[in-house]
């Protein structure tokens, strides 16, 4: 197995331990608590406040990397900061991913 191969191996098998009633509510807790105190709203992407957990921006990115849109289409904007997340992720795709050679 390649490292990379093993790390995702190691994930799976602690994701699997992870689901546990206990760990659940914990998670709820953990999820709704900060939520009441407005944890969201105190990040930033490229200078711009974007409401959202940390958490789920990685997530984001991760979604991104392996669905390689060609679009991502937003609603319901409020400062601009989770534009400014789309627009660099798209950015990075184009970067990292070369364009189809032409066969003409």
């Amino acid at each position: 197995m390649t490292p990379y191969e093993i790390f995702r191996a190691e994930c799976e098998k602690e994701v699997t331990l992870q689901n546990t009633p206990e760990l659940w509510r914990k998670a709820y807790d953990w999820m709704f608590d900060p939520a009441l105190k407005h944890y969201g709203y105190h990040f930033e992407w490229l200078g711009r406040p974007i409401i959202q957990y940390p958490q789920d921006i990685v997530q984001f990115q991760e979604i991104v990397w392996q669905t390689k849109p060609d679009l991502i289409i937003e609603t319901g904007i409020a400062h601009g900061g989770s534009l400014m997340l789309s627009a660099s992720m798209l950015s990075l795709l184009d970067m990292a991913v070369p364009p189809p050679l032409s066969t003409s």
